[in-house]
């Protein structure tokens, strides 16, 4: 679907390109998109679930009974008591994005030196063949996700 947006004969990517000479496909912008795609989920979930907390409701509707406006509920009130949720999306985002194939290689292509990934290397490797350099690459890969894991474990204990 995005292909099919932000191609050159994309409903999108058309008038990008005719009007302002901007290619989005197999670019590191195309990169990035694909990343916030695959891990937006991720990151929407748990700030929703922290957003629709009854603590949080309560804390926004005394915000208000004191006169406090939307934005100064939200930036005093609401974003402090999600700060840990809106962390933890984060984690679990970023991490889904280091590990995608699919999305980046159809938005950013697979171009070494340019659009290429952890994962789409990891990938390069292993078709041609040198498994070695590939699990060392998934050990780097790896090592993210641990790490990750033990950052989403410390946000959990300190709640």
């Amino acid at each position: 679907m995005l292909l099919v947006l932000l191609g050159r004969n994309g409903v999108i990517g058309s008038p990008l390109a005719e009007h302002l000479g901007v290619r989005l496909v197999f670019t590191r912008a195309a990169v990035a998109l694909s990343a916030f795609v695959a891990g937006l989920p991720l990151f929407v979930r748990p700030v929703q679930a922290a957003f629709g907390s009854a603590a949080i409701i309560r804390f926004e509707e005394a915000s208000r009974v004191l006169g406090c406006g939307p934005v100064k509920t939200f930036f005093f009130v609401t974003a402090p008591l999600a700060k840990k949720s809106i962390l933890g999306g984060l984690l679990l985002s970023v991490t889904r994005a280091a590990g995608e194939v699919g999305i980046t290689m159809m938005l950013g292509g697979n171009i070494a030196g340019r659009t290429n990934t952890l994962s789409l290397e990891i990938f390069n490797c292993v078709s041609r063949g040198d498994f070695d350099e590939a699990a060392s690459l998934c050990a780097i890969l790896a090592m993210l996700g641990l790490a990750a894991y033990a950052a989403l474990e410390r946000l959990q204990k300190e709640r």
